[in-house]
């Protein structure tokens, strides 16, 4: 197993994003987004609990910053929510959203505290939605306005920008129905992921224009997928596994365009999405740096796959496995890493932007307890320390996630965070976890000093 040796500029975070923990959804002239329409539908959301409330964080944000203070957290990284800035999702503003983010990035760099601004965390309007949504070409447009207000607001103290999380939720969204809009239909879903590309690469544009110091970049999801035997019919399921994920985005971003053997699918399916001759240049606007969110592998076997099913995760053989029936495969995040240097050549800046688990069975009984999440997220800082060590550029780490908060369709049943939540108080409630990544990160920063006074001494 590898040591954990990280360089002293190394940086610890945690992620929230917005719709998950702010609440007031309709409060001070915010619009609403698909996941309010989604959570008000029926059927939808477990428990029939919608996002109304979350963490209350519009409201107790002070508290959140509070108890981040006291982890000694290097930075945040969090997301806007489009229609609380602007309800429409285009066109006039709204003063109270704009000025309670204010309030949060100025708490946050008042306590030392860098924020890492993702625009889009999956909480489009509503009234865009309406509009057809991201499976519209037009959504491009739309989201450069977004962006260029946000950077004129914001740019002059955020330093460090995402335009998008995790854009395969708009193939769970669109193309099977299990995320906000909640539609079921392929050729949408697909579009919607290449329009998602293309807003991307506006952001990036709206960025430049901008002039704001700092950087931007995207945040996809890797979870690589495992043939359970080298028979050809797994490792063909392995292949559509990452091509409909995140092979989709990196071939888009760094792979010159989408690859042959995923168009000449899509073809066959009658799925493949509206490309036009300017799109790739537009996808392809530099970054700096990458986001990746790492939680674990899925191994695949054709014999069980069943084709109706979104995700398939079958047990590896001896696989090591959590108290909430996830493997325990630190070794995914240094994959990762290796999988976008040797396919796709990226050498740049790199953040492990997520990285968490869910709370087992077993926190029913003490939801404080969580050694579990202690060696899990021990053990994929040592990868990333073998990493860094093998030459990758990994500057960040960020915990998924600060407090168990609002986790989409599961609603407040799966529980990420390193404090509870008061049901009743909405208090945080630190766990085990998060004592640990305090004297951690506590550690980390007495080495960096060291380092620091050397450096001024030479």
């Amino acid at each position: 197993m590898p040591d954990l040796d990280l360089p002293p500029h190394f940086r610890f975070g945690v992620a929230t994003s917005a719709f998950q923990i702010e609440g007031a959804w309709n409060d001070d002239g915010k619009g609403p987004s698909i996941w309010d329409t989604f959570g008000h539908t029926p059927g939808k959301v477990r428990d029939d609990i919608p996002g109304d409330v979350a963490c209350d964080s519009y409201h107790r944000y002070g508290d959140d910053i509070a108890l981040m203070s006291s982890l000694g957290l290097d930075t945040y990284r969090m997301s806007l929510s489009w229609s609380r800035l602007i309800p429409e999702g285009v066109g006039r503003p709204n003063p109270a959203g704009l000025d309670y983010y204010d309030r949060v990035i100025d708490g946050l760099l008042e306590a030392g505290i860098d924020p890492n601004v993702t625009l889009y965390h999956w909480d489009l309007p509503q009234a865009l939605e309406d509009k057809g949504g991201w499976a519209n070409r037009d959504v491009a447009d739309w989201f450069a306005e977004y962006a260029a207000l946000a950077f004129d607001r914001y740019g002059d103290r955020v330093r460090r920008w995402a335009t998008l999380n995790e854009p395969i939720s708009l193939w769970i969204g669109y193309g099977v129905g299990f995320f906000a809009p909640g539609h079921r239909d392929a050729i949408a879903g697909r579009q919607a992921m290449h329009n998602a590309m293309r807003a991307h690469g506006r952001g990036v544009q709206a960025f430049r224009a901008a002039g704001s110091p700092g950087e931007i970049g995207i945040v996809l999801d890797i979870w690589k997928r495992e043939p359970a035997t080298q028979s050809p019919e797994d490792i063909a399921l392995a292949h559509q596994g990452e091509d409909d994920g995140f092979r989709f985005f990196l071939d888009a971003l760094r792979g010159g365009g989408y690859s042959d053997r995923l168009r000449h699918r899509l073809e066959a399916e009658g799925t493949l999405p509206d490309i036009r001759p300017e799109d790739q240049a537009l996808i392809e606007e530099p970054i700096d740096y990458l986001g990746l969110n790492v939680y674990s592998r899925v191994v695949v076997n054709s014999k069980t796959n069943d084709p109706d099913v979104w995700a398939q995760s079958d047990p590896q053989p001896g696989g090591n496995f959590l108290d909430n029936g996830l493997e325990y495969y630190p070794r995914a995040v240094f994959e990762a890493l290796e999988m976008v240097r040797d396919d796709y050549g990226w050498t740049g800046p790199t953040y492990i932007t997520e990285n968490g688990m869910i709370d087992g069975p077993s926190a029913a009984e003490n939801p404080l307890e969580d050694d579990e999440r202690i060696r899990y997220v021990r053990g994929f800082l040592e990868w990333i320390s073998e990493a860094i060590r093998a030459g990758h550029d990994v500057r960040g780490y960020y915990l998924w996630s600060l407090m168990d908060n609002y986790e989409w369709s599961a609603g407040f049943s799966a529980k990420f965070g390193i404090a509870a939540l008061d049901p009743v108080t909405l208090d945080r409630l630190p766990k085990k976890s998060a004592l640990w990544y305090r004297d951690l990160i506590s550690d980390h920063r007495a080495k960096r000093a060291v380092s620091e006074g050397v450096t001024s001494n030479v």
